[in-house]
Parts: structure tokens; sequence; C-alpha cells
């Protein structure tokens, strides 16, 4: 932070300096930090003893802290803060010394002020990014690129991957994300069967869903790959979850308030499965961002029908399931044979078109995994490529 003459609340800074400090000046529980640019900086002594750089208190291969704040009887405090060789130097109450060179301060700072890649809000005349199967799995750059586009979108088309079975569980391995094993095993099939346990396995349309928003964590991602699609109709269908919230909010905050609020018990069931879990159907972050969406009508169990907010939470329902189908917010398109759509499963909802099973054969494929391996995966890769 730069501290300003004259004013209360120091200004953020843009660019913490890793040139040689100036000067150190202990303020009550608080040291004042100048760099040789006269760049300035206020620090709770209390952060910098829970972030000494030492060996003693950090893994210097990882980052990991060995210094455990639980361990003592009371907070920390400083008998000293000098300036030595550049450094500022701290003698702790509890005989631990910290030195701390600008280019620890300032990574930090980064590190506490790291955040993930904003998200891309879309609506109708989005069009994901297409990916070739082969060129992904073989050039770096290539993939970087995926990566990117399916951490900001939440959704990307990968082309060519043929049509062998089980493809989309050795893709999404391949590119760094272990497979998230459900109750249909770790490929699921997706036709239309006499014997379908439920209503994806008909030629009905499905309206926008959460798969397993029965799950107290739902898949945060899927892989959905076309093996054979000769039907006619059967399109596929997206809604950027975040962006209809964040419009909604803008336009009716009551409803984000109710749907924030209100828990919603959903179950998914057959006679070797059972999955149960309430929650609400928009999930908050911690600065109250959109964070997450869990909707699923197919799912979905009734609520208490004695709970004075059964009419203003089925207001706001239906407030939120008409801007879901409302033709502005969604993204229709054909899979063609040897296609795979990735979806983020928490902010991307995906839907089904109606099908003529009579014209052909719709055979399609899913698999799941989690947004995290996709992100650590990116994360490694930028490292390698400047």
């Amino acid at each position: 932070m730069r501290i300003e003459p004259g004013t209360a609340t120091p200004k953020p800074i843009e660019r913490w300096p890793k040139g040689p400090l100036r000067a150190v000046h202990q303020v009550g529980a608080r040291v004042e930090v100048t760099w040789a640019d006269a760049t300035a900086a206020s620090m709770p002594l209390v952060w910098l003893r829970d972030n000494c750089p030492c060996h003693r208190c950090r893994v210097a291969s990882t980052g990991e802290r060995r210094y455990f704040i639980g361990l003592v009887d009371e907070l920390p405090s400083a008998s000293s803060c000098m300036l030595v060789d550049g450094k500022l130097s701290i003698a702790w109450s509890d005989s631990h010394q910290s030195e701390f060179a600008s280019t620890d301060l300032a990574s930090l700072a980064a590190t506490a002020g790291r955040t993930h890649k904003p998200a891309r809000l879309w609506a109708n005349g989005f069009a994901p990014a297409r990916f070739d199967h082969q060129v992904v799995l073989d050039e770096p750059g290539s993939r970087l690129a995926f990566y990117e586009s399916l951490i900001c979108d939440g959704a990307v088309v990968v082309t060519n991957a043929g049509g062998h079975a089980g493809e989309c569980a050795r893709f999404i391995e391949a590119i760094g994300a272990p497979v998230r094993a459900t109750p249909f095993d770790r490929v699921h099939d997706v036709d239309c069967r006499a014997d379908g346990y439920n209503v994806a396995h008909t030629d009905e349309a499905l309206p926008p869903h959460t798969d397993f928003a029965s799950y107290q964590w739902p898949p945060s991602g899927q892989v959905l790959h076309m093996l054979t699609n000769e039907v006619g109709g059967g399109a596929s269908v997206l809604v950027d979850g975040w962006q209809v919230l964040t419009t909604l909010r803008q336009h009716h905050p009551g409803v984000i308030d109710v749907l924030a609020r209100v828990e919603v018990a959903f179950r998914e069931h057959s006679e070797t499965a059972e999955s149960w879990c309430r929650a609400p159907i928009v999930r908050l972050g911690p600065t109250g961002e959109i964070a997450g969406i869990r909707f699923s009508n197919q799912l979905m169990q009734p609520l208490d029908p004695t709970r004075p907010d059964v009419e203003a939470f089925y207001s706001a329902y239906h407030t939120l399931a008409r801007a879901l189908l409302d033709p502005a917010n969604r993204v229709t398109f054909r899979m063609e044979n040897g296609d795979m759509l990735l979806v983020h499963g928490h902010r991307i909802l995906h839907a089904r078109e109606a099908y003529d099973s009579r014209s052909g054969a719709r055979h399609l494929q899913d698999t799941y995994f989690e947004f995290d391996d996709i992100a650590a995966a990116a994360a490694l890769l930028g490292r390698e490529i400047p």
C-alpha cells in the first residue's frame, strides 16, 4: 500500500517494488516500510510473523507453512524492527528472528493478491472455441489456449476425436484431469433405449440443467463425446448460468437473494444408486459474487409446504427458469460425429432439443472431472511457455 500524507486509509500498491528498502518504522502493532523509490506500505506485525520466509517457518521447495500460530499462547509481538543490509529485520517476543528482503515482500503480496482468470460471460451469439483433438494433445501452445478458453468461457468444443468408446475419459486424463467416477461408472452412455433409467435415455427435450445436482459437490467439469449422430433434431444447447444470474441481479436482486438463501433438496436414484443433498440453487462467494449454480428441474424435490417462503421461492425460481429458456441467453448447435463438448459444471447449463429416434442413431458418452485439475494443468503449462 502507498501511504499518502494526511490520509487515514493507504492506497493499494498496484505492483510491489523489488528494489532495496530505504526505511522501516514500527507503529504499534504494524510496521511501515519504505522502498528506495519512495513507495511505502504499512503491514501488520502478526501477518509478518505468520509469513516468515525462513527455513524453520516455511518449506522452501513448496512454500508450505511450518510455523503454526495456534501453538503459541498469545499472538506474537515484535521486540524490535530494524533495517539491516537493506532488509526488514524483526526480533520477536518468542525469540525468533525474521528477515524480509524486498523480493520476499513482493512475493508474499503477489501470493496474497492472486485470483483466478476472470470469466468471460456470454449470451446468444457466443460460439465455443473449437480445437482439434490431436493438436491439443500434441502441441503445448494449443493446449494452453484450450485451457484458457475452457477456464474463461466455461465451454469449448474439441473436434476430430473419433468414435472410439471411452475416448472422453482418455482425453481428459491425457490433459491433466483425472476422471471423477459416479454411480454410472467412469464413462456413461446416453442413447435412446426402452429400459432407460432417466429422461436422458429418451428422445425428449432436456431443459437446461446441472448434472448430479444431488451431490454435495456436483462434478465441476463434464466431457460429452458424440460417437454417432444420425438423427433429425437433438441440437445441443448451452446457457451461461453466471451471465443469467448476473443479469437477474442487476434487474431483480431479490430473485438472487431468495435463490441463494432457500435450500432445495435434490435426489437422483436408481436400483443401484442413491444421491441426495440439500443446497441453494445459487452459491455466492465470500464477497457476494456469483460462484455457482445448481439447477435441475428433473432432480429437484418438493419443498416443505409449511415454509413461509414457498411462494417467494417459486416466484424467484420461475423468473430464473424463464431466463434460462430465453433464446437471448441460449446457444444452440449440432454436435457432429467425433465432437467433444467440455463444460464448467458449476457455471454452464447444458440442454438438448428433442429428436426423432426413428430417424437414426444418436449415441453420446460423457464423463466427469474437477475444474481445479484443469486450472492446475494450465498453471503448470503456463510456467513452461513464455
